[in-house]
């Protein structure tokens, strides 16, 4: 959504009815809060731990998500984590809370959760499956898997992937915000009375709902539920105590790690409890585990390593909560909204349209997040060495084994399937329409090509030179696109095809982007050209005769490699008649100027030219001597000198023909 009508919608939004903020009160100042959430250090650990995860995990790690972290806006989260007793994150926490609800529900009112359990099931499912996705692409840019012509994910398709993801979610949201206010207004007096007790009070002060007499009303319940639905019917008779027991800052408040999701972080900290009631994840888990990225003294990765997820934090900064329109800002209107049902959902229609499309801002401003976020994991992976990749993995293996308190051993470092949210999916067909191809995730994944020019290797940015310029791109459904150029000289053109010349010798960034019919960017792709200008102190050699005498010049030149290109395999190769010689290149040179001498023997079949080797900087001038000796009496020969930098594949060249003569009287110049 562009920000004018976000900007809109807030101002219509934040004007609510009298009254539309029922509960906002100040929720109990708990141990964790939102200025703690977004606190740099909190997200710090938390972004580190993410990418633990991702490097020492798999695509079925990535996949495990706790069903609780879609439509949450009903301040569970803030319940579970500022649970006094410590309760919050055992299995058993939301159980306790569920069962009760479920306990006083009238056989009408639980049929209404069980009602829209079946109705959002599909939905449900949808955003699980749609996730997949997202969870491919950034595990191919790990692993280097990528479409060929790519230099990365592209950000926006990954926002417009994250935007879809948020308009279900912002559906959902809504649909469960209308539920649970008729819900909570249709309660009676000894129904509001009983979570009024439990309101503000720990899991230990809670009724103990496993007892034979709240089971023998709870079970019969359950069991008339539709097959299926229970986990869902769970989920919301939890949200309806969070949400009748918090407020719209509860509503807000979400854990450090609500917006790296796809990375397998939730896997290591899970996987351990499903099926075990009672068991407890370390609330230090996600810092402690998470300092081996971020930190370097804790002996996993170097100072380097540490500062390039660290900056993480920054990067996000605005996204997160500094920005004009961020992720707190969004939450908080939207939490406002859907609460707002409670007095009222006389304009549910107007609430609903409002809350997706700021479920559609929330994705895309969590999108451009997990592209950042992708991309250094992946950065800082691929800088990893052998050794510090079998710590990392050590790690891993320490969190996830153990024995239970039953004595049961277990392992659960490798995850072995894909889950859809945290069931195992057992028939993987099913993931096929969204892994199968992600290549639209990746830059130049539709194919944009540039050449220069199209029947050879890229020549020099000489003065006046024209250099001609070919791209060619596809665009999804078959769109027309247009072409701009930048040539990197201050001028642009248009077009697939486009002919220019430069001014002067140089080094030229050009650079051509594909557009659709909309003017969204569908790719861009950039060819560096260097030009080689050289220069001789003199036109020609003479050398005299009978005597053996010589004479020299001096080749003097420049050439630069553009920032971020210095650490190619690159080489520079002197050419002089039919000979050549390889030069040696340092590639991290600051711009130190080189000399040698290179010496030029009889022109004759017999006696073929030679050199000597000669090493220069890619940042700096350089300069060669050349000398001739000795030369057959009356020869007279033209030598084209001509330099040759290899960038890769590519060949960058530069000539300039010199004569060396010989006069065979034996005077110069007679």
């Amino acid at each position: 959504m562009k920000r004018a009508a976000w900007m809109v919608l807030a101002a219509g939004m934040l004007a609510l009815p009298a009254g539309a903020a029922a509960g906002a009160e100040t929720p109990p100042q708990g141990v964790l809060n939102m200025a703690l959430t977004i606190a740099d250090g909190g997200q710090r650990s938390t972004l580190a731990f993410d990418g633990l995860a991702m490097m020492t995990g798999n695509l079925e790690a990535q996949s495990f998500f706790p069903p609780g972290k879609v439509a949450d806006y009903t301040g569970f989260q803030y319940l579970r984590d500022n649970d006094p007793d410590n309760m919050g994150h055992n299995t058993s926490f939301l159980t306790r809370v569920a069962e009760n609800v479920i306990y006083i529900l009238t056989d009408a009112q639980l049929a209404q959760l069980a009602a829209l359990a079946v109705a959002q099931q599909d939905q449900f499912n949808l955003y699980g499956y749609k996730r997949f996705a997202l969870m491919k692409a950034f595990r191919r840019l790990l692993d280097g898997d990528i479409p060929s012509g790519s230099t990365g994910l592209d950000l926006a398709a990954v926002k417009k992937a994250s935007n879809e993801l948020y308009l279900i979610d912002g559906q959902i949201s809504f649909d469960r915000a209308l539920l649970y206010a008729n819900i909570y207004n249709s309660m009676n007096s000894t129904q509001t009375k009983y979570l009024a007790a439990m309101k503000g009070k720990g899991w230990k002060s809670w009724p103990d709902t496993s007892t034979t007499a709240y089971q023998a009303v709870i079970q019969p319940k359950m069991k008339s539920l539709p097959q299926g639905s229970a986990v869902l019917v769970m989920t919301y008779a939890g949200d309806l105590f969070s949400w009748h027991a918090g407020s719209v800052n509860a509503d807000v408040y979400f854990c450090p790690e609500r917006h790296g999701t796809y990375y397998g972080g939730f896997y290591i900290k899970d996987a351990p409890a499903v099926g075990h009631e009672g068991y407890s994840i370390g609330e230090q888990l996600t810092a402690t585990a998470g300092a081996a990225l971020c930190d370097s003294s804790q002996g996993y990765v170097t100072q380097d390593q540490a500062a390039v997820v660290s900056s993480l934090v920054d990067t996000q900064r605005n996204n997160l909560y500094a920005g004009t329109v961020n992720i707190v800002q969004v939450r908080t209107a939207i939490a406002t909204l859907l609460r707002s049902l409670l007095v009222s959902t006389a304009s549910s229609d107007s609430v609903k349209s409002q809350v997706l499309a700021l479920s559609g801002a929330y994705g895309e401003l969590d999108g451009e997040d997990n592209y950042n976020y992708a991309t250094v994991f992946a950065q800082v992976y691929k800088t990893l060495t052998s050794d510090q990749k079998t710590k990392l993995a050590a790690l891993r293996k320490s969190i996830m084994s153990g024995t239970y308190a039953d004595g049961t051993s277990f392992d659960d470092s490798l995850c072995t399937t894909p889950f859809l949210y945290s069931d195992p999916i057992t028939d993987q067909s099913v993931l096929a329409p969204y892994i199968g191809n992600t290549d639209y995730l990746f830059n130049l994944g539709n194919g944009l090509l540039i050449t220069s020019p199209p029947s050879a290797s890229p020549a020099p940015a000489l003065a006046g030179q024209s250099v001609s310029f070919v791209a060619a791109a596809a665009g999804s459904n078959g769109d027309a696109l247009t072409y701009t150029w930048d040539f990197g000289d201050g001028t642009s053109g248009a077009g697939a095809a486009v002919l220019h010349a430069f001014a002067t010798s140089g080094i030229y960034t050009v650079t051509v982007t594909a557009a659709d019919s909309k003017g969204n960017q569908a790719a861009s792709s950039t060819l560096v050209l260097i030009g080689l200008p050289l220069s001789v102190s003199k036109k020609s050699l003479q050398v005299k005769f009978p005597s053996s005498g010589s004479d020299s010049l001096t080749l003097s030149g420049s050439f630069v490699l553009p920032q971020g290109t210095s650490t190619l395999a690159t080489a520079v190769t002197l050419s002089v008649g039919a000979a050549s010689q390889t030069f040696t290149v340092n590639a991290k040179g600051k711009g130190v100027s080189g000399k040698s001498r290179l010496a030029l023997s009889p022109l004759s079949k017999s006696r073929p030219l030679s050199a000597v080797k000669f090493s220069a900087t890619l940042l700096g001038n350089f300069q060669m001597e050349l000398a001739a000796a000795g030369l057959p009496t009356g020869s007279s020969g033209a030598v084209t000198l001509q330099l040759e930098l290899v960038i890769g594949e590519t060949n960058y060249t530069s000539a300039l023909p010199f004569t060396i003569k010989a006069n065979a009287k034996g005077a110069l110049g007679k």
